[in-house]
């Protein structure tokens, strides 16, 4: 039977395995769960026992999780036992990677009956020793800054920031989030504003997006499809290229391959055009060549100033909030370089005093800032 021990604040776990995986064995797994939530399997003899936890975001999560459980349920099939005789917990998972809880529950509810759940929620980083014979799991907590998990507090400095954002986080602040068709307003700005400019005032020269800070890649796509579409029944005949830059070189090689996960919600909305750009197998949504060939990948420090330039439109709807004023007008300069006139910023919380003294317009209307 699988039971619980908490160490005290000051306690201390080593652990030799972290990050994504499965691990399997007899001995004790020492596992650095960190924010993640972990689950683990014993067989009812306690001859074997497993850890399984995943560091991934949300597109790619329920796939890995589902891959890992299905491997190390075969590994105990083999050894005699089956899915239905094996006893299973749910540890940890903190407040900002609550819906990792969420998700691994929905995932093995129906595969697993009367799972535990042990020490959910919280501020914490935690350290696991699993022991498969007496079914004993000891768990460590490190107490982390509650404004590390608050965006709206979080103001990071360019230099405290850049590291953690490179691994998918900052101080504890997740910063991967992404989903499609995610900033409303930019998107009609596009449409009334950004597009029309661009088809009246250099009808023959291309259009350039930079999608900043673009995470594992899915507003990109959102923005290569709708700005197809309205060029297309613009009937212009300019070029266009969607740039997508984030520091994070993981999540960079995974929106190449142009696959995600969608929630039943976004293919019910957005199901016109994954099917006119892609192809939809279940919760699995795939682009085709035809939008790919207009976006293009790539790593990129937001924090250096951009090589390239013309951009009609920039958008980075991640960062800013998680920065302090000086990072932000830092931010601001190196997209101000970049774009062409009248060129458009779209970004998160910027104070009136930086707009104003970086001679930008604010379109209250579209959440947007304009370089005259």
């Amino acid at each position: 039977m699988i039971s619980f021990k908490l160490l005290s604040e000051a306690g201390h776990l080593p652990a030799i395995n972290k990050g994504t995986g499965a691990w399997f064995g007899s001995k004790t797994l020492n596992v650095d769960i960190g924010q993640n939530t972990v689950l683990l399997l014993r067989s009812p003899d306690g001859s074997f026992g497993a850890a399984i936890s995943s560091s991934d975001s949300a597109n790619a999560y329920k796939q890995t999780l589902v891959h890992l459980i299905k491997t190390t349920v075969a590994r105990f099939s083999r050894e005699g036992f089956p899915a239905a005789l094996m006893e299973a917990a749910i540890v940890g998972g903190a407040d900002n990677a609550r819906w990792k809880w969420d998700r691994m529950l929905e995932i093995v509810k129906n595969d697993f009956t009367n799972i535990k759940k042990f020490d959910e929620g919280g501020l914490y980083y935690r350290t696991i020793h699993f022991d498969p014979k007496s079914g004993l799991v000891t768990v460590a907590r490190k107490q982390a800054n509650p404004n590390d998990w608050n965006p709206a507090s979080a103001n990071l400095s360019l230099e405290s920031g850049t590291k953690g954002f490179s691994e998918g986080h900052a101080g504890g602040v997740v910063a991967n989030a992404t989903r499609f068709f995610r900033e409303k307003t930019s998107f009609t700005a596009l449409r009334e504003v950004v597009i029309p400019t661009h088809l009246a005032e250099t009808p023959d020269e291309p259009f350039l997006f930079w999608s900043a800070a673009c995470s594992a890649g899915a507003e990109a796509y959102s923005y290569a499809m709708y700005i197809h579409r309205l060029l297309t029944r613009a009937k212009a005949t300019c070029p266009f290229k969607v740039f997508a830059t984030d520091i994070n070189q993981k999540l960079i090689e995974g929106a190449k391959n142009g696959e995600y996960k969608a929630n039943k919600n976004d293919i019910k909305e957005y199901r016109a055009y994954f099917q006119r750009y892609g192809e939809i197998s279940g919760e699995t949504v795939r682009f085709g060549k035809e939008i790919r060939q207009f976006i293009s990948f790539g790593t990129f420090d937001l924090k250096q100033r951009p090589r390239r330039k013309g951009f009609r439109m920039i958008v980075c709807a991640n960062v800013f909030q998680y920065y302090d004023d000086e990072a932000r007008t830092h931010f601001l300069e190196n997209f101000i370089s970049a774009v062409r006139r009248p060129g458009y910023i779209f970004v998160g919380p910027v104070r009136d005093p930086i707009i104003h003294a970086l001679r930008l317009k604010k379109l209250a209307k579209y959440k947007m800032l304009m370089v005259e």
